[in-house]
Formats: structure tokens, sequence, C-alpha cells
């Protein structure tokens, strides 16, 4: 029937019969389905146990009964058509959904609603002529309420939404994100959702109102995890289904606290990043994406070049092991880097940092895991990948000024090396 429908099992049991004329058909009889089921391409879900009773009553459909069972929910409908569109009602369907379950590759969920499709009269402004009222025309309107609980999408882009040729369907649509929405992309982001909204007017000119909050989570940007502050989705053109983004976010790499804030249409974001101590948005920006621990100069060294190889490494390949690790040990910094294993502080010389890697540096693949124990005490571990090169350290933050270093290194003679730090951050305007 269509390449949506990858499953379709059932007897269909009836008769029909065809009176009338080709101008004024008459179709009479009944249809049945005792049980069925029916799997549509890209959802996991089987719509199972699936019962519908379709009577024809000469010039009107009459859906009498269609229910189906949606994992652990069920779905019932009825409604009905009228086969000669000059009638008081030409169509009209109600859809009750009670915990009906959803799983695909993009959304998982439980669902309840109720929803009616009616025939709604409307004023069609794309027919005006002059200062005459716009005439009258009709189209489905889509009315309701639905709530979401237990949601998990993961959407890696941002759908894109065609502005032509879109379908005209009336809109009177609640929706509400119950307990536990979460979306969740391995790669950009962790985030929980609350709030509501309602769509009114229609597709080709929506009217949306209410809000929708990020209460926790983070946001991957240059593969660092950015903690959300302040972060909510509101729409504030009408006509338009893209909401106005609002976020303001903060992660924590090496020495430097970087504050990121992202405002605007989602199409057209602006996206803003400061640090303290202060640091040019350019600068922050090479620093996250080759991984080095400190700013330094604007020379491009053979480590960044290795680290900036790294990072398509440990996205396309280890990108699974990351999460995994994170989620697992509950990791605030998972990194892997080339070059000399760092105590992760992110304290070098400027020798150190203008100083080309040896050859067995540039091949030497390093990893760096790290937490923090509370708001103010970071604990960490780093090492070569062979296990000869090694250290521990740890950071307390006494004020967002002022913090205590400590790092105990190791090498192939297996004796330890202490240091001891006091970093004081001051800004200059």
């Amino acid at each position: 029937v269509s390449k949506m429908i990858a499953l379709g099992e059932g007897d269909i049991h009836g008769n029909l019969s065809l009176e009338g004329t080709l101008e004024d058909p008459l179709v009479f009889g009944k249809l049945e389905i005792p049980e069925g089921r029916v799997k549509i391409a890209d959802v996991d879900t089987i719509i199972d146990k699936i019962h519908a009773e379709v009577e024809f009553k000469g010039r009107n459909v009459v859906l009498n009964d269609l229910s189906a069972v949606l994992g652990k929910g069920k779905v019932v409908a009825n409604g009905s058509y009228a086969l000669l569109e000059d009638t008081d009602e030409p169509y009209s369907l109600k859809v009750v959904a009670e915990n009906a379950e959803l799983a695909s590759e993009i959304f998982s969920g439980i669902i309840n609603s109720n929803i009616e499709i009616l025939p709604q009269e409307y004023r069609d402004m794309s027919r005006k002529q002059g200062n005459l009222p716009a005439p009258l025309a009709h189209r489905p309107l889509i009315k309701g309420a639905v709530k979401l609980d237990d949601v998990l999408i993961n959407m890696p882009t941002i759908p894109e939404m065609s502005e032509e040729e879109s379908s005209n369907y009336g809109m009177d649509l609640k929706i509400e994100l119950g307990d536990k929405v979460h979306l969740f992309n391995k790669y950009l982001y962790d985030i929980w959702l609350s709030g509501d909204m309602h769509i009114k007017g229609s597709t080709v000119f929506p009217v949306i109102e209410g809000r929708i909050n990020a209460d926790k989570g983070s946001i991957t940007y240059l593969r660092t995890p950015f903690k959300l502050k302040n972060t909510s989705i509101n729409w504030l053109t009408p006509g338009s289904f893209l909401p106005n983004v609002n976020l303001e976010s903060e992660a924590r790499f090496s020495r430097y606290d970087i504050y990121m804030r992202v405002t605007g249409p989602l199409e057209e974001m602006d996206l803003q990043l400061s640090s303290t101590p202060p640091l040019k948005r350019d600068t922050i920006v090479r620093m996250l994406t080759l991984q080095r621990d400190t700013a330094g100069s604007d020379d491009v060294t053979s480590e960044d070049m290795q680290n900036l190889m790294t990072a398509g490494l440990q996205m396309t390949v280890l990108g699974d092991v990351e999460m995994l690790l994170k989620q697992t040990l509950g990791l605030d910094q998972f990194r892997i880097y080339t070059g000399k294993v760092r105590s992760g502080i992110g304290f070098e010389s400027a020798k150190d940092r203008k100083q080309e890697l040896t050859p067995d540096e540039r091949s030497q693949y390093n990893l760096l895991l790290s937490k923090y124990l509370g708001s103010r005490f970071m604990a960490g571990y780093t090492t070569s990948f062979d296990g000869i090169d090694r250290s521990i350290f740890g950071q307390y933050d006494i004020n967002r000024r002022l913090n205590v270093t400590y790092s105990r290194s190791y090498d192939l003679s297996d004796k330890a090396e202490d240091w001891f730090g006091l970093e004081y951050k001051v800004g200059f305007n």
C-alpha cells in the first residue's frame, strides 16, 4: 500500500454493494478487521491488536470503532466521512490515546491525547482582492490536547521546515511536557525539558503561545560540555514554527571558566563566548578546538596539529567509548590528546608551549579523566596509553578567583614528582 508500511497482517471481513448513479453513488455494507497488526517503517513499536469496524450508509462512511495497542497503552478512534462534499459535516475524526508507547530512533515516549479533526471555515487571505473581505474557504481543524511523558528525543540536526507548498490545516492544539522529557545526543546535548505550548492559527500562519524551559543538562560545543544555567525557548514571531532561543551556559577548561550564550531565532542564532580570566573569542575557539590546556601564543605548534587530528579520531572512533565512560563514572571530562602527559591543571611555561614534540611524543596518545566532587573540588587522573607516564591531580576552588592545586606525576622510574600551586585570577579591562 505504501513504503511507510513495513509490515501488515490481519483478515478483512464483510461485504459492500454499490448503488445509485455515477453522479450520486451510494455505497452500503460493512467491513471489519477482527485483529491485525501493522509496523510503520523506521518505527520500532508495532501497532498491535488492531480492531476496526467501518459501516457504509449510502452517502456516508462511519468509523464505528478503531482501536489498537501500542506498547502498554492503546489508541481509540471513531468518526465519519461524507462521500459528497456539499453536506453540513463532510468529515470528523476523534482520536484518544491512553498511555500509548511509541519508540523509534528519533523519538520514544508515552503519549496521552484527545484530538479531533473537524472542518473549519476561515477567510482565505491568499484570494483577497482589493478592499473586499477575503472569501470564505474550508480546511481541516486539528483541535485538542497532547501530553508527553518519559520522552527521549535524539535529533542530530535541526529539521528543515519548508515554507513552500505546505498544507493548510487549522490549529488549536495544546502540548504539555510531562515528567522526564529528555533530549539526548551523545555528541551534542543532554537536556531535560519542561513547559507547554498552545498552537493556534494554522500550519500556514501559526501563532504559538507558551514556553519550554531546560531544567538541567548540558550541550557540547567543540568537544567541551557546557552546563546549562538559564535556558528557554519561546515563539516571538507570529507566522513561524521556529522558536527563539535564549541559552546561557558555562564550562571549566583547565584554569579558565568559559561562558557561552546563544540567543535569537533557531536558524539565525547568535553565539557569544567569553571567559574568566578574559580571552578573545577566537582564542577560546582555538583552545577548545585543539583541546590545548592553555591559550598560549597565537602560534600553531606541531602539538596543536596532532590534537586537531585526535579530535577527529575521538569523534568518529571513540565517541561511544567516551559517552559510556562519562555516563558510568559520572565524569565531567574525558579527553584523549597527544604529546606530553600533563596533570590536567593547565600550568605550562612559555618554553613548554613553543617547544616542538619529539618523535616519541608525537606518536604518544594520552588519556585524561576528571570529575568534580562537589561544587569546589576537582580530582583527576591522566596516563599515557602504555601506562608509563601517569599523573594524579586535584584542585580546590576557594572562590571564583582563588584556587589551590596539587599533582603527583610518575614516569618509567616510578619516582614520584609532587607539585603544589596557588592560583589567583585577575582581570584587566
